[in-house]
């Protein structure tokens, strides 16, 4: 393995040989790698969860409240019978009208005369 790697493998935790670490320490600018690792490691640290006392003060400020959606029930029925009727109602406006093998019915004639509505081409 190359130096750096072996450096950076023994920065995160991962099992490395003695003999190949030490080999690693040995090569020019290894201190700065390892410094290098060291620092990316530290400002990629996961630093997400929040304190305790943070916690318990949102806890205090909700007063063990309920989420919403356990609540009130009945909205929950609502909005699924909504979206239950929106769907029956999205299957009939999509659903043909009739048979695919029959033409729509006619619902006005336009006529077209000649000489009237169009002039004959020259030529053709």
């Amino acid at each position: 393995m190359d130096a750096n790697e072996v450096l950076s493998a023994f920065v995160d935790g991962e099992r490395v040989e003695p003999a190949e670490l030490a080999s690693a320490l040995g090569e020019a600018g290894a201190r700065e790698a390892l410094i290098d690792f060291v620092r990316f490691r530290a400002a990629l640290a996961d630093d997400s969860r929040p304190s305790e006392a943070f916690v318990e003060r949102v806890r205090r400020r909700l007063g063990g409240r309920r989420p919403p959606w356990r609540a009130r029930p009945l909205r929950l029925v609502a909005a699924a019978a909504v979206l239950a009727l929106a769907a029956l109602d999205l299957g009939r406006r999509f659903r043909p009208a009739g048979p695919a093998d029959e033409p729509p019915p006619v619902s006005r004639v336009i006529r077209y005369e000649p000489g009237v509505d169009w002039l004959p081409v020259q030529g053709r």
